[in-house]
């Protein structure tokens, strides 16, 4: 390498352009290096500006640096007066070293590459190489050169100009957290190919947490694919909200383009979906300007919760369809987060708003995380992972307690609460004429769909199907209210109780655990199942159960609850559920094989296995078929709730006799 010396006539030209004041240290160091390679060519022209700007940069690297030190330890408090001295005499010295070898060039840009590695390595939290370091730098050129092209007020000339940018970032977005993969998959399996390193307790310790992890990961990827539901759960707050219902319409049409796109191009054509829509996010102003990043920042990009791993998208012809459900879900979240942010900010800076401020900025952030499924979980990251393996959607569950509760917290800012407060109102406003005109069409069905203490509350209900149109948020308005008011209300008979009065009723503490039993990831919902051994709707666990508990996705596992309907209303149930509103069949029933009376176990004894599980089914249909036109006779509908249950215990009584009988 050459030491670069100006030709005679050009550090002329420099140096009266100093004199005249074109130049000087504090306006070149403000500038961007692009920015001041220009003005550089201006004077010296381009080949000999580009050394210069380089010089510059060297070592106005080192001068910030040693500067930064020297101001750190004038203000350090921990220090006497002898000890500040000595140590900035020592930081003096050694920068003098390092400035020595940025002049020598030979030592030069061996000494820069070392630093710029050292630095990414920190920042990256991986062991950054130099070939990789010179790749981030080219990259983050790229970048800012791509930036420049970005007028005063965050806007671009051309849109081309904007994604240019966007795609730039995203490359060196995708280069960087390759490399924190890579150091994170060396930390997981690195020490146990060392020996030494680890006992051989240890080594099994660690095998059955990476084993633990990759079933958690897996199984709650599998039982959220193959389906659209982004839209119709954690996004039904802004299709309910008219304000921002045309931004969901346009997100939701974009979701199928997607996935059309992913079935057909495969794992290729799913990344370059994720990409452009970084790359077009990256190129809005309200990115450029910082709001998206200010304060409590808006979920883009940082994985949603749902799909923890893409491992699955891996297996031949069935990954495609995982993949596809994946994109769709985390373009759609991405896209319509932005779509809400940038509109809400705008109503923002029409209210005055102080849009510069962290609290007000970012109090939007987080209103608007809680209107698309992400609340906070004010955990560190590895509560946060932990959390996530034990739950199904933790962050989905907080963001809907935190939209039915933001106008009440002191710690929002004016702005947020307000807008809290009328996106309750209209979506409870919205919702509550859909579910009377549900209540108009089917009466007999919904008497309970406005009763808080029934698993019934704000579900539409046709025979014993029930469909959830509030994206999840009822449950907790139900369990609230079982809570607060110590009773509950039957989903089959439609009767009332106080909680824990009489034998096998449930009580304050069996309503909470049946709320976080539903809740449970799949692989802590099998590791309770085989613990207690019984499942969640009172059944044996089995191998062949319990497989498919981990790994059929939610859409196909709940239809399979609709096998005894109509064909029409399983084909309803599966596009519902296909769209994100939940679809469930409870039948009431009961499992003679758990019974202990002296009546079923004598009948027991004289029938075949066979036998007894046909008359035990032909009970349960005749059962739930009595109990709905029960609940469609007025007469009935008029008395008592003691009365109700005296005559259902007689109906149920005599089908009995009448099946027992038979055999």
């Amino acid at each position: 390498m050459a030491i670069f010396c100006l030709p005679k006539d050009k550090a002329l030209a420099l140096k009266k352009a100093l004199k005249r004041g074109e130049l000087n240290p504090d306006k070149l160091s403000a500038m961007t290096s692009v920015a001041r390679r220009s003005l550089l060519a201006k004077i010296v022209g381009n080949a000999d500006a580009k050394e210069l700007n380089l010089s510059f940069e060297k070592k106005s690297l080192l001068v910030n640096e040693e500067r930064a030190m020297v101001d750190w330890v004038k203000d350090s408090t921990g220090m006497s007066k002898e000890q500040k001295i000595a140590t900035t005499a020592k930081i003096k010295k050694t920068y003098e070293e390092k400035k020595r070898r940025v002049y020598d060039p030979k030592e030069s840009e061996q000494f820069l590459n070392e630093i710029t590695s050292d630095v990414f390595s920190k920042k990256y939290k991986a062991d950054v190489t130099l070939e990789e370091a010179q790749t981030i730098t080219e990259l983050s050129q790229n970048t800012s050169i791509a930036r420049e092209k970005m007028n005063p007020d965050f806007t671009w000339e051309t849109p081309k100009d904007g994604l240019d940018f966007g795609a730039s970032k995203v490359a060196l977005d995708n280069y960087t957290g390759a490399l924190k993969l890579k150091a994170t998959k060396a930390e997981l399996v690195n020490p146990l190919k060392r020996p030494g390193i680890l006992s051989k307790a240890d080594a099994v310790i660690q095998d059955i947490k990476v084993a633990a992890n990759f079933i958690a990961d897996n199984s709650r990827s599998l039982k959220a694919s193959y389906d659209n539901s982004f839209f119709g759960r954690q996004g039904i707050k802004v299709l309910l909200n008219p304000r921002y219902a045309k931004d969901w319409g346009r997100n939701f049409i974009k979701s199928w383009s997607d996935i059309y796109k992913t079935l057909k191009g495969g794992n290729k054509a799913g990344d370059a979906i994720i990409d452009a829509t970084k790359a077009e996010i990256y190129s809005r102003k309200n990115y450029l300007n910082g709001r998206y990043e200010l304060g409590r920042k808006l979920d883009i990009g940082t994985g949603e919760e749902e799909f923890p791993t893409s491992f699955p998208s891996k297996i031949p012809v069935l990954g495609r369809g995982f993949r596809a459900s994946e994109v769709a879900y985390e373009a759609g979240a991405m896209r319509l987060r932005v779509d809400v942010a940038d509109k809400m900010y705008d109503m923002a800076e029409k209210n005055g708003v102080a849009l510069t401020d962290k609290f007000e900025t970012g109090s939007i952030n987080q209103l608007v995380n809680s209107m698309t499924g992400r609340g906070k979980v004010p955990l560190g990251e590895k509560g946060q992972k932990a959390i996530n393996k034990t739950f199904f959607s933790i962050k989905k569950v907080k963001s809907d307690i935190d939209f039915l509760t933001d106008m009440f917290k002191s710690g929002k800012s004016e702005f947020v609460r307000k807008q809290a407060a009328l996106n309750l109102l209209t979506v409870v406003s919205s919702l509550g004429v859909m579910l009377k005109i549900a209540q108009t069409l089917w009466p007999d069905d919904n008497k309970d769909i406005f009763n808080p203490t029934s698993s019934n509350f704000a579900k539409i209900r046709i025979g014993w199907v029930r469909f959830d149109p509030t994206g999840g948020m009822g449950g907790l308005v139900v369990l609230a209210a079982k809570i607060l008011s110590q009773r509950t209300t039957s989903t089959t008979t439609g009767i009332t109780k106080k909680l824990g009065e009489g034998y096998g009723t449930q009580d304050g503490m069996d309503v909470i655990w049946n709320f976080t039993e539903g809740k449970f990831a799949p692989a802590t919902a099998t590791v309770k199942n085989i613990i207690k051994q019984k499942t969640f709707d009172y059944k044996k666990p089995t191998i062949k159960s319990e497989t498919v508990s981990l790994t059929v996705p939610i859409t196909i596992e709940n239809i399979h609850e609709l096998k005894d309907e109509p064909m029409g209303m399983q084909l309803a149930g599966l596009i519902a559920d296909g769209l994100g509103i939940n679809v469930t069949a409870y039948t009431p029933s009961e499992d003679w094989s758990e019974s202990k009376t002296q009546e079923i176990q004598k009948f027991k004894s004289k029938v075949s296995e066979k036998q007894f599980k046909k008359a035990n089914d032909e009970f349960n249909k005749i059962y739930s078929n009595q109990l709905l036109k029960l609940r469609k006779d007025k007469f009935f509908d008029k008395l008592s709730d003691e009365k109700k249950q005296k005559v259902i215990t007689s109906k149920k009584r005599d089908i009995k006799k009448y099946i027992l009988g038979k055999y």
